[in-house]
């Protein structure tokens, strides 16, 4: 059976997506415009501060895509199971490499290792409750789904902030 009716749920997804797919682009801008201020040690903070942003980003168009999409409920788990897993094997991943390459005074753990940590374990509970057909799903997903929205905004304007407060070269 294919669950093709998730009511209101449906537009509050399609804006997620645009949302995310809108934030992807500025993300590139913002680096471009930044690659004048560069500094040494900056590939390491791309790869472990800008390169998440685009992670969550990309997650969330991921989400936005398989649940607008016409497919079963189970269909629907097993994808959104997937990017959460996905999710929070990369976060642990970059944790511990951070935790090795950059200094303590530039991590923010709650932003970048805790909030993350709970936006993809929500998310995968949320695919658990799909496959268990459980009502709250839909409410799990969109917490999980405004958490890491609210995270790839948050660490999006720090770094501007970060880019825009450094001298022209």
């Amino acid at each position: 059976m294919v669950d093709w009716n998730m009511g209101d749920w449906n537009n509050f997804y399609l804006l997620i997506g645009g949302t995310a797919g809108t934030l992807i682009g500025l993300i590139f801008v913002v680096y471009s415009l930044g690659v004048e201020r560069a500094q040494a040690g900056d590939s390491d903070r791309t790869r472990l501060f800008v390169t998440p942003i685009l992670a969550h980003l990309g997650s969330l168009l991921l989400i936005a895509l398989a649940l607008v999409a016409p497919i079963s409920a189970l269909t629907r788990a097993l994808a959104v199971g997937v990017i959460g897993c996905l999710g929070l094997a990369y976060v642990a991943n970059l944790a511990l490499i951070s935790r090795k390459q950059i200094d303590p005074a530039e991590r923010d753990i709650l932003w970048d290792t805790v909030l993350p940590i709970a936006a993809y374990a929500c998310l995968t509970a949320a695919a658990m409750a799909w496959a268990l057909t459980a009502p709250f799903a839909y409410a799990l997903a969109a917490i999980a789904t405004v958490l890491l929205l609210v995270i790839a905004v948050r660490n999006s304007w720090m770094i501007t902030l970060a880019i825009a407060s450094r001298p022209r070269k």
